[in-house]
């Protein structure tokens, strides 16, 4: 693995771990975090096609375009924020569009998966904070409602199953070249 890769994989596993640290905490991604993200992974590529040349940058701001039209689509239909969709905009800037693709899958997975579980608890009658029934409020897609004193969040941090799905899709990548001598 070159200097430029593991650049490149510890940014990406950082940002997303903050990403999802601060949509678990906050309830939001801030435009300062994903506009960071998105510039320092704009100058990641444009320093590789120095290397590489300029149709190195053909992919990553594919992979950008793509993500804002798939997640701002679910944006405008109240299922992820913007910060989600801004998050996954920066993220494939670093990681190009076939890679990004697999993050954004597995990231659906993961949410669904998480999803699943909170259920579960809910069942189980442990409280989590999650309001998991799809309440919006008029003109906001997401944001908390008091319920018996107890502050309830409305619907999942998507950004952990983004942040779990690039971890993920990072260490397979470590580990499969790894296997196959």
């Amino acid at each position: 693995m070159n200097s430029m890769s593991i650049v490149n994989v510890l940014c990406v596993l950082g940002f997303t771990a903050v990403s999802a640290y601060m949509d678990v905490r906050e309830r939001r991604i801030p435009n300062k975090l994903t506009g960071l993200f998105f510039a320092a992974g704009l100058l990641f590529q444009v320093l590789v096609s120095v290397q590489q040349g300029p149709r190195s940058l053909v992919s990553p701001v594919l992979a950008s375009i793509v993500s804002l039209v798939i997640l701002g689509g679910m944006w405008i239909a109240g299922g992820v924020g913007a910060g989600d969709a801004k998050l996954m905009a920066g993220l494939g800037m670093w990681l190009g569009l076939q890679n990004t693709l697999y993050v954004m899958l597995g990231s659906l997975v993961m949410s669904l998966v998480l999803l699943l579980g909170l259920q579960l608890l809910r069942k189980m009658r442990v409280r989590t904070g999650v309001l998991l029934v799809p309440v919006r409020t008029p003109g906001k897609a997401s944001g908390t409602k008091v319920h018996k004193g107890l502050k309830l969040k409305r619907g999942i941090p998507y950004a952990v199953g983004v942040c779990l799905s690039t971890w993920a899709f990072v260490a397979i990548r470590a580990i499969l070249p790894a296997l196959s001598q």
